[in-house]
């Protein structure tokens, strides 16, 4: 009995949901970088191929272990095979899943070390100026140009 609630335990602990704002935060780092370390938490961070963009951003998922996407754009592609992806995290892999459907497919992590990520969180300084450009704002500014 205790053997079973463990393994229940540390199954809920590596399974998740992956929800739509992610994907969409994942794919705009993939026209930034088309590869990624995600850290253990709630935090993805990626950095251009010549180290002169940097992205942050914080999610509503907490990664259970840090891993190494080789080709994001292929893991998205994966990803985008089920309406709501389950990912259940292994030590070399994680196997992915649509919610209520036997589908599967092994999505094996890359080596850390042939993945470009920043080493270190930069801190910004405060802002100077701030301002709120609609999206009519910007249209009538498109159309003049």
């Amino acid at each position: 009995m205790v053997l079973l609630l463990y393994t229940l335990i540390v199954w809920s602990i590596v399974k998740m949901k992956l929800s739509n704002e992610t994907k969409e935060v994942l794919k705009n780092f993939s026209t930034i970088n088309q590869n990624l370390v995600i850290k253990q938490g709630s935090k993805i961070s990626t950095m251009s191929a010549m180290k002169n963009i940097i992205a942050n951003a914080t999610v509503s998922e907490d990664f259970p272990r840090e891993f190494a996407i080789y080709d994001l754009n292929e893991f998205l592609a994966v990803i985008s095979l089920f309406d709501k992806p389950e990912l259940d995290f292994k030590d070399d892999f994680v196997i992915i899943t649509g919610e209520g459907t036997k589908d599967k497919v092994t999505y094996w992590y890359s080596d850390p070390s042939v993945v470009t990520t920043p080493q270190k969180e930069i801190s910004m300084p405060s802002k100077e100026v701030s301002y709120t450009l609609s999206s009519n704002t910007l249209s009538d500014v498109q159309r003049a140009a």
